[in-house]
């Protein structure tokens, strides 16, 4: 049982949770079983997608009250380079971290849970859905991450998105324009899978449906979406 006692601040908690990070630095990987190795790594990236929704909180809080310029920082940028000393192309990854609190708060609530998605996987949802309207990003997003709650994998949910996008799209502004209904997109995932959405000639179209998608992606969608 643990004996520690628990600190009365947020700042306490992350010192405690890094000086006890810290301990298991000192651990000897080579003394464990293969079998806890894993459950290790999964314990971490859960402790990773927990720690990742407290930073994108703490700072979007800190952007708001322009805490950079108590250190002298012109912007936020600034002050992860300087201050915090982290690279250009991590503070970038800060910023979209900090994105996640401004307008993401369904792929924030998984990331509280632990096991729902991952650090990379939130990222990659948020881009994702960009190109959803507005009005219906938060469902969109609740729907992806209940889709995760239940298993769906990354490239499940990067097809879920791609039907939900197009669901949602709004209608094309001038119906003249063959340009305008003759599209055809492609979205990669993090591991080079690609999604293809697009307008389709009524032959094409034929053509795809005549094709059999992954019953999982069935079941998934099912689940989550009317």
């Amino acid at each position: 049982m643990c004996t520690a006692a628990v600190p009365a601040s947020a700042e306490g908690t992350l010192e405690m949770v890094a000086s006890l990070l810290g301990s298991l630095a000192g651990l000897d990987p080579a003394q464990l079983p293969t079998g806890t190795l894993g459950r290790c790594l999964r314990a971490a990236e859960r402790a990773e997608a927990v720690l990742t929704a407290v930073q994108a909180g703490l700072l979007g809080e800190f952007d708001v009250n322009d805490g950079h310029q108590a250190d002298g920082q012109r912007t936020l940028g600034a002050w992860l380079v300087h201050v915090l000393r982290v690279t250009r192309r991590q503070a970038r990854e800060y910023k979209a971290v900090q994105g996640l609190a401004r307008d993401h708060a369904p792929l924030l609530a998984g990331l509280r849970e632990a096991d729902v998605i991952t650090k990379s996987v939130a990222l990659q949802l948020a881009a994702w859905t960009r190109d959803i309207p507005a009005e219906f990003r938060p469902e969109a997003e609740e729907i992806l991450v209940a889709a995760a709650r239940a298993g769906a994998g990354l490239r499940a949910l990067a097809e879920i998105c791609a039907e939900i996008r197009s669901r949602t799209a709004p209608p094309d502004p001038d119906r003249n324009d063959p340009a305008l209904y003759r599209a055809l997109f492609l979205d990669t995932t993090l591991d080079g899978a690609g999604v293809i959405r697009g307008d389709l000639t009524p032959e094409c179209a034929a053509m795809v449906q005549a094709g059999t998608r992954p019953q999982r992606y069935h079941d998934a969608l099912a689940e989550v979406m009317p």
